[in-house]
């Protein structure tokens, strides 16, 4: 069983991604507000985020930045959640350090698939 935090300003994404991640037996948490992204890694240590891009404050790809160049989490599992699916955001993605990306609307079966592909890597 893993640890995932799920980071996404919408209430039913959220809920959406605990019902898959918990149907695969994993443990839960989510943040709703991109300011408490990162105390919430450091405190919670989850072995993946699941982070959308899109939310008001901080973005996912800076929170995702911010993940990847703290030493304490940086070797944390990232996996964007996003509605924006063009090549530039997967690019800034990967380049702030994103492990894997998966966009919206949201697929259980492919997201089950990478959720288990990044976790055993």
């Amino acid at each position: 069983m893993a640890k995932v935090l799920i980071i996404d300003d919408d209430i039913e994404t959220i809920k959406l991604l605990e019902t898959i991640v918990q149907m695969e037996g994993h443990e839960t948490f989510s943040v709703s507000e991109s300011k408490n992204a990162i105390q919430a890694v450091e405190n919670y240590r989850p072995d993946l985020v699941l982070l959308d891009i899109m939310m008001p404050e901080i973005n996912g790809i800076a929170i995702c930045k911010l993940i990847k160049s703290n030493t304490d989490i940086n070797r944390t599992k990232v996996m964007m959640v996003s509605a924006l699916s063009d090549d530039g955001t997967k690019r800034d993605s990967l380049n702030a350090g994103a492990d894997q990306f998966v966009t919206k609307p949201i697929l259980p079966k492919v997201l089950s698939l990478q959720m288990s592909q990044i976790l055993k890597s």
